[in-house]
């Protein structure tokens, strides 16, 4: 039974909205993941659990089991993850967890984490590509879902890669190096569809010409051309040489932008 779904009709048909501030629903959102992830600690290596306290800095405590068996366990995963009361530090917490060594259970806690983050009224998106978790800044649920996972589940390995590098900039704030990673996920995307090594401007005069020979619509021809060469000036401006000045609301533009430009290359070539 989908328990969101059947409470969404029910407060449709009653007129029911949701009154809970950002917080509260960020507070929720906290307890789903303390439930889930309450043993965690269990299923994680101890070389791992060494690495994450190292990482924040922490003490590394270990505790003895009683009646006489020697033994250790480790709470310092959950007692950090308890602690975190700053938003984005969460979920950079919950990044971090999902890339340590888990010995069991983990891709049953990452489709319970999804779940929670569908459930929940907080500025989060969760995708998954060849097995690692991204978090990022939600936007339009659809077009996460058409122009960011989509595209990440086509992309060859080098175009793939700098897209994650994208998404992860975006999500720590920081937007030029976000926009670098864009430029090079799209210039490995075009090598890869066009089979060369050729620079992403000299690409954009090849795809015209592939386009062209395969006949396809003069109109959306100049549009992807033209979209093409603004985007090439446009990063030759603001990130290639690191000197832009890029906000997040022209990061996330790029990132929909791209991801809808290589949508569509991927179904044409």
């Amino acid at each position: 039974m989908d328990l969101k779904k059947k409470m969404e009709k029910f407060n449709k048909r009653w007129d029911i909205t949701s009154s809970d501030s950002y917080e509260e629903a960020f507070r929720k959102f906290k307890v789903r993941i303390l439930n889930i992830l309450k043993d965690i600690d269990k299923h994680v290596t101890n070389e791992s659990i060494t690495t994450f306290c190292q990482y924040y800095g922490i003490e590394e405590v270990w505790h003895s089991q009683i009646y006489g068996i020697p033994d250790r366990w480790s709470t310092n995963i959950i007692n950090r993850l308890k602690a975190e009361e700053n938003e984005k530090e969460f979920y950079r917490l919950i990044e971090i967890i999902l890339s340590l060594d888990i010995t069991h259970g983990k891709d049953i806690s990452l489709a319970k984490i999804m779940k929670a983050v569908e459930w929940s009224d907080v500025n989060l998106a969760i995708t998954v590509s060849k097995n690692e978790a991204i978090l990022y800044p939600k936007g339009e649920k659809k077009l996460d879902d058409e122009l960011v996972n989509r595209p990440l589940s086509f992309l060859n390995n080098k175009s793939s890669e700098h897209f994650e590098h994208a998404l992860k900039f975006y999500q720590s704030k920081s937007p030029v190096k976000s926009a670098e990673s864009l430029r090079r996920s799209l210039e490995e995307f075009l090598r890869f569809k066009l089979q060369n090594s050729k620079g992403l401007d000299a690409n954009i005069t090849e795809l015209q010409k592939k386009l062209k020979f395969d006949k396809r619509d003069p109109q959306v021809r100049n549009v992807i051309f033209q979209v093409f060469s603004y985007l090439d000036q446009y990063f030759n401006e603001n990130s290639k040489h690191k000197d832009g000045n890029i906000d997040s609301a022209e990061n996330e533009y790029l990132i929909y932008q791209i991801g809808l430009l290589m949508r569509y290359l991927n179904k044409v070539i």
